[in-house]
């Protein structure tokens, strides 16, 4: 009878042994569940960020080619419209006036 009671008590002892350390290794990977929470939303920030600097760098990229095509297509003649070539005229015009009364 004696080892029969040992032996429960042991099986006893084996069995809370086995559920203290199933409770310890839940707390760990609830830690660990929790730190890698915490990497991916880090990552989900990060991703956002470069998903929208993406965007940004996608819109300047069409404008520069847009304004790339316009300027082949002009090759030279009518860059400047009729109004800003005449105000670049009268500037030039005033700037060799100057140039000449220091003559």
């Amino acid at each position: 009878m004696l080892n029969q009671e040992v032996d429960a008590v042991e099986a006893v002892r084996s069995f809370w042994e086995k559920v203290r350390h199933a409770g310890e290794m839940i707390t760990r990977l609830r830690d660990e569940k929790r730190e890698l929470q915490g990497h991916v939303e880090s990552i989900d920030r990060e991703l956002q960020s470069l998903r929208i600097e993406l965007r940004d760098k996608e819109q300047e990229l069409k404008r520069l080619r847009a304004e790339h095509t316009q300027v082949l297509n002009s090759n030279g003649h009518e860059f400047f419209s009729g109004e800003e070539r005449e105000a670049i005229k009268t500037r030039i015009r005033e700037l060799l006036a100057k140039i000449n009364s220091h003559l």
